[in-house]
C-alpha cells in the first residue's frame, strides 16, 4: 500500500472506533476481516498507528482546540499526528494527501494553515493540565493522582508505550533454554530472560509466536510477566485441589498446572463457555489436560459450585475488572471506562470475594486478583474484607515469595501484604495480588 493508503485506512478506523466506543482491538479485527487483500506489514503499520491515536488522544485533542481548529475527527487528529509525533513537513503531509486512489482527499486551507501553525511543536506542552499531559479522563486522573501523586506523570508515561512480548515455557514440555533453542531455530532472536518471572521470556513486538515450533508443541504460552508472578503466588503444590473460579482463558489455569507438574487436581470454571473451549484446546497442547475440568457455572451463586465449599487448598480469583492495568496493550479502555462502571465491578467483586472465600479450606489460601489500577477494585475491596473476615490471615508476600527481588516491595508490611505492579516500576502490567489464609471455619459477617 502507499504510505497514503496507509494513513486513509488509519482515519476510517479511528473515525470507526469513535462513532461506536467499541473495543478497539475488535474494531481493528473486523476492518482488516473485511480487506483481507490488506498485508501483514501493512496491517502492522495501520494498527500502530491507529493505536498510536489513541494513546495520543487528550493531547491532540488539545492542540487542535488550541490552534482553534472547530474538527476532532480522525483526519485532523492524523494530520496533528504526523506533524507533532512524527515531524513530517507541511510537503511530507500533502504527498500523502493526495486524493490518488485509496489515499485521502488533498488538504484544503485550513488545514494547511492548522499545519503550519503545529510545525515546530511537540505533542507536549507546559500548559496542558494533569489530565491532559497523562492522557486520561477528568475523573481517572484525579482518582490516580491520590494513589500515585507527583509519580503519576512517569507512571502514565510507561502505560503510553507499547508492551513487549512476554511468554511463560510450560515446564510440562521442557525447559527455558529447550524454548529459547527452539524459538532461535524459528529464526527468533533478541530473546531475554524475565526480571521476576524464572519461567519467563520477552520478545521484541511483532513475532507472531503462533507459528512458531515452541507454540505449536505446547512449550511456551503468551502470558504477560505480572500474570506469571499471580501464578507464583498461589503457590500450587503437586497434589493440590485447585479452584481457579474466574479462568477465562485459562492462561493461570496453566501456569498452575505447570507448577503442580500435572499432579492433582484444578477445577477451571467461568461462566462463558467459549472461554472454556479455549482453555481446553490450551491444556490439552500443553499437556495439561489431565489435571484440568472445566466447568461452566451460572455464577458465583452456581448451586453445584456452592457444594464445594471448605473443599480447595487454593481458590484464584482473577475477578473480572476494568482491565485498566493492561493500557499498554488496550489503551482505549481509558476512554471506554466509567466511574459507574467501576461500582458496578466493585459490587460484582466483592459477590465474588465473598463465595470464593467459602470454597477454601481450613489451611487453604485465598487469591484476589486484578488486572486493575483503581484502589476501589483493589485495596478498598481488600481493607473490608480484612475487617469482616477474621477467619482469614493476610499472607505477607515475602512469605511466599522468601527470594522475590528487593524492587518487588510489599507496601505496609504485615498488615497489606498485598502486591501491586507496575510498567513503570517492575516492566509488566498493572497488577494487583493480595493472598489470605484460612486459620478456621467462618462466616461472614
Amino acid at each position: 500500500m502507499k504510505p497514503g493508503a496507509r494513513i486513509a485506512a488509519v482515519i476510517e478506523l479511528y473515525d470507526g472506533w469513535t462513532q461506536t466506543r467499541d473495543d478497539a482491538d475488535r474494531v481493528i479485527s473486523g476492518y482488516f476481516g473485511n480487506r483481507r487483500y490488506i498485508g501483514g506489514g501493512d496491517r502492522r503499520e495501520i494498527s500502530e498507528r491507529f493505536y498510536n491515536l489513541v494513546r495520543h488522544q487528550a493531547r491532540l485533542g488539545w492542540w487542535l482546540a488550541e490552534c482553534g481548529y472547530e474538527f476532532q475527527d480522525g483526519r485532523a487528529r492524523m494530520i496533528a499526528e504526523l506533524v507533532l509525533q512524527d515531524n513530517r513537513s507541511a510537503d511530507d503531509i500533502s504527498d500523502m494527501f493526495s486524493g490518488e486512489q485509496f489515499c485521502p482527499n488533498p488538504l484544503h486551507p485550513a488545514e494547511k494553515h492548522l499545519i503550519n501553525k503545529l510545525t515546530g511543536k511537540t505533542l507536549d506542552h507546559d500548559g496542558q493540565p494533569g489530565a491532559v499531559k497523562t492522557e486520561l479522563p477528568k475523573w481517572l486522573y484525579a482518582e490516580l493522582l491520590k494513589l500515585h501523586h507527583e509519580n503519576l506523570p512517569a507512571e502514565m508515561a510507561a502505560y503510553n508505550q507499547p508492551a513487549k512480548l512476554d511468554l511463560r515455557v510450560n515446564r510440562l514440555r521442557g525447559t527455558v533454554e529447550d524454548a529459547i533453542k527452539s524459538l532461535q531455530a524459528d529464526g527468533i532472536h533478541n530473546i531475554e530472560k524475565l526480571p521476576y518471572a524464572p519461567n519467563g521470556l520477552r520478545l521484541p513486538l511483532g513475532v507472531n509466536m503462533l507459528v512458531t515450533a515452541a507454540y505449536k508443541d505446547g512449550l511456551i504460552e503468551i502470558q504477560d510477566e505480572a500474570s506469571q508472578i499471580c501464578v507464583r503466588l498461589v503457590d500450587a503444590r503437586p497434589g493440590m485441589h485447585i479452584l481457579d473460579m474466574c479462568a477465562g482463558g485459562g492462561g493461570k489455569t496453566l501456569g498452575m498446572a505447570s507448577d503442580m507438574r500435572g499432579k492433582g487436581r484444578i477445577l477451571a470454571c467461568d461462566t462463558h463457555g467459549g472461554r472454556l473451549d479455549n482453555s481446553r484446546k490450551r491444556a490439552k497442547r500443553a499437556g495439561a489436560g489431565d489435571c484440568i475440568q472445566q466447568r461452566i457455572i451460572s455464577d458465583e451463586r452456581d448451586s453445584w459450585l456452592r457444594n464445594k465449599s471448605g473443599f480447595f487448598d487454593r481458590v484464584l480469583l482473577d475477578v473480572p475488572c476494568s482491565g485498566l492495568g493492561t493500557l499498554r496493550r488496550n489503551p482505549a479502555l481509558r476512554w471506554r471506562i466509567g466511574q459507574r462502571d467501576i461500582r458496578t465491578l466493585m459490587a460484582n467483586q466483592s459477590k465474588i470475594l465473598k463465595a470464593g472465600a467459602a470454597k477454601v479450606t481450613k489451611g487453604g489460601r485465598l487469591i484476589y486478583a486484578t488486572c486493575s489500577i483503581m484502589p476501589e477494585e483493589n485495596e478498598r475491596l481488600i481493607e473490608t474484607f480484612m475487617r469482616d473476615r477474621k477467619d482469614f490471615r493476610p499472607v505477607p508476600i515475602s512469605e511466599i515469595w522468601p527470594d522475590a527481588p528487593k524492587s518487588v516491595p510489599v507496601p505496609g508490611g504485615k498488615d497489606k501484604p498485598w502486591l501491586r505492579l507496575s510498567p513503570n516500576e517492575h516492566g509488566t502490567d498493572g497488577f494487583f495480588v493480595a493472598v489470605f489464609e484460612r486459620t478456621a471455619k467462618g462466616k461472614v459477617k
